[in-house]
């Protein structure tokens, strides 16, 4: 799902800088307040879906 977008970045606190993400990346990877992302920093900067840990009860019942 490659898409292209512009944001602007906005000052919070004190130094600190955010962005916001497209509705349409969030909508797709059915996130919600809370979830997380990984940011990775390498010459560009990635943003991917973090994957969920399952419960550790659930990863005993599947051996």
């Amino acid at each position: 799902m490659p898409i292209l977008v512009e944001r602007k970045l906005f000052k919070i606190g004190e130094g600190g800088f955010a962005v916001t993400l497209p509705k349409a990346w969030i909508n797709y990877h059915q996130l919600k307040p809370g979830d997380k992302v990984d940011i990775i920093v390498d010459g560009d900067l990635i943003i991917r879906v973090k994957k969920q840990k399952t419960d550790k009860k659930e990863d005993i019942a599947d051996l």
